[in-house]
């Protein structure tokens, strides 16, 4: 689980403002976002329990 490459990050900053590709991309693009969301979610759970 390490941090997005600078494509990943840059994916999901237009996400976030709101931009969304055009399907099938958008799919992907909306996968990647709910997996770093995941993501950060554990981080924080993690860090709740140590």
């Amino acid at each position: 689980m390490n941090s997005p490459t600078d494509e990943q990050a840059a994916l999901i900053k237009l996400t976030m403002e709101g931009k969304a590709m055009s399907y099938p991309d958008r799919y992907d693009q909306e996968n990647l976002l709910n997996m770093y969301k995941a993501k950060m979610h554990l981080e924080m759970a993690i860090a709740l329990l140590t």
